[in-house]
């Protein structure tokens, strides 16, 4: 068993997890929701040993344990595959699963390989693979490790006997989803969070889409999240070789961490890099006001890397849009947002093309 007794994780200014305590039991499948900022995240980030807890104890069958590190957490059987995977985008599918493994199983790992990447060669290079492709090439890097706790933070779609399958030794797997119906076809168990506290735990055979939806956001769960917004068959390489520098065209991309941003950047440098050239006063009016435009709570010297995946994409948006462009590109947009994120980001695009701003989905957008 995997326990979280009272963690709180605080910052100088605000709290992320406010005395959360949650039980997982091996071979059960958890899902973890809530609002973009709730705190999924960073729970994961305790479990894994990315974040140390301010106070709490995390517990392993009964025994306290503290993690310096994501490489003492493995030493426990923890692994997380992030929502952004870190691979070597040069190199070979093979050669990046031999990272951070001690003695390689071919067999095993070609096994692996056929049954999540089915059509895939190992001598295929990680940038050439899709996002969603080379999350399940570091998640078959995780399971090599042969983890016995799993976390899976806004994964592509699994089916859930996949999933099941990978519990029947008791393995625990803990998902970080947004999206409602998935977390309920897949998960033994429904955990809400909300301004970092549990708001409530159910199991999945006693809780609906709709229920959770009210219970997070105030909203039924089919929203209006429709869209008649254009598709266009164009990959997001193609895109950024041919239009990526025109400062008419607006661009989110699906790598938005890497691609728009990077978590080195501080929260100014971020939103201000199309603007380098105003002097400091007027970098910090520009950026402030950004922040309250997207309703970011976060300072301006902070890393990006302290941003969920959600706040970074309104970040990324608001400083797209203050540029004015005639067209704005969007390549999975919706990745990592929360229901009401979602209505609130179609809302604004609608929004925009009544302005006159073409708005197109990129080919490969998901836009539930």
């Amino acid at each position: 068993m995997l326990e979280l007794v009272d963690i709180h994780v605080k910052y100088s200014y605000k709290s992320v997890l406010n005395g959360i305590s949650l039980a997982f039991q091996e071979g059960k499948i958890y899902s973890l929701l809530g609002e973009n900022g709730a705190g999924k995240s960073t729970a994961a980030r305790v479990i894994c040993g990315s974040v140390r807890p301010t106070s709490g104890t995390v517990r392993i069958d009964g025994r306290d344990v503290a993690f310096a590190s994501p490489r003492d957490a493995l030493r426990w059987g923890i692994c997380c595959v992030q929502q952004r995977p870190a691979l070597a985008p040069g190199v070979s599918v093979q050669e990046n699963l031999k990272l951070g493994q001690g003695k390689f199983d071919g067999e095993r790992a070609a096994a692996l390989l056929g049954q999540w990447l089915a059509g895939r060669k190992s001598s295929t290079l990680v940038k050439e693979l899709s996002q969603e492709d080379r999350f399940f090439v570091s998640l078959v890097n995780a399971l090599l490790k042969n983890p016995r706790v799993l976390i899976l933070d806004e994964p592509p779609y699994i089916p859930p006997e996949k999933l099941r399958a990978l519990t029947k030794d008791g393995m625990i797997i803990i998902l970080i989803t947004h999206h409602l119906r998935e977390s309920l076809q897949e998960s033994d168990q429904i955990i809400l969070l909300q301004n970092g506290l549990v708001l409530e735990e159910k199991a999945a055979s006693e809780i609906s889409e709709n229920y959770i939806a009210e219970k997070l956001y105030g909203l039924n769960s089919n929203g209006n999240t429709d869209n008649d917004f254009v598709s266009v068959e164009i990959s997001e390489d193609d895109f950024f070789a041919g239009f990526g520098k025109n400062p008419k065209v607006g661009y989110i991309p699906s790598e938005i961490a890497l691609r728009s941003s990077n978590p080195n950047l501080t929260i100014l440098q971020l939103l201000t890099a199309r603007h380098c050239d105003l002097k400091q006063k007027a970098l910090v009016e520009y950026a402030v006001n950004l922040l309250k435009k997207a309703d970011v709570n976060i300072r301006l010297n902070e890393k990006a890397s302290c941003l969920s995946g959600g706040m970074l994409q309104r970040l990324v948006l608001e400083r797209e849009l203050a540029e004015k462009p005639e067209e704005l590109y969007l390549f999975n947009p919706t990745h990592g947002l929360d229901v009401q994120a979602t209505e609130r980001l179609f809302a604004r695009l609608h929004r925009l093309e009544a302005g006159g701003t073409k708005v197109y989905f990129g080919k490969g957008s998901r836009t539930d």
